[in-house]
């Protein structure tokens, strides 16, 4: 779990390479699928990936001065990054019929890294089959948010 709590910081920040720089074009492809955001500034992007990124990075430092013992927030906050690859990337991407910047290591590096944490959690007996469940679903809970907010 070690290798996780220092990989998901370095994910995503890969994972905004991709989106803002190679090959970029996210906010424009964002835009495009999602009209009613317009409106919406590179800046407000920024802060967006800004404030996620640092709760990321305080799970994983946590994860690491608990010495090992933070399992939750490693689920929670890989949870968080596989919902966001799926809902906003694999999804937009299928629904828009594009390439969504942001879709390969969206699902490379976050769905992923999130499907090996459970495996981890499970195999170890580091969390109960429900409280995994429940800190999973924890993590869909900004996807679900900002579905709820832009359904119109």
């Amino acid at each position: 779990m070690s290798y996780f709590a220092f990989a998901l910081p370095l994910f995503y920040l890969i994972h905004c390479f991709e989106e803002f720089y190679f090959p970029g074009g996210f906010i424009a492809w964002y835009h495009s699928y999602r009209p009613n955001l317009n409106q919406q500034s590179p800046a407000y992007y920024w802060r967006v990936n800004i404030i996620a990124f640092l709760i990321v990075l305080i799970n994983s430092c946590y994860y690491f001065i608990s010495h090992g013992n933070n399992n939750t927030g490693l689920l929670i906050a890989s949870s968080f990054l596989a919902w966001n690859a799926l809902v906003t990337h694999v999804i937009g991407s299928i629904k828009s019929k594009s390439y969504s910047p942001g879709l390969v290591t969206g699902i490379l590096c976050y769905i992923m890294s999130f499907l090996v944490i459970i495996y981890l959690i499970i195999s170890n007996h580091l969390l109960s089959i429900l409280l995994m469940i429940i800190y999973a679903l924890l993590g869909m809970l900004y996807e679900m948010w900002n579905l709820y907010k832009n359904r119109f």
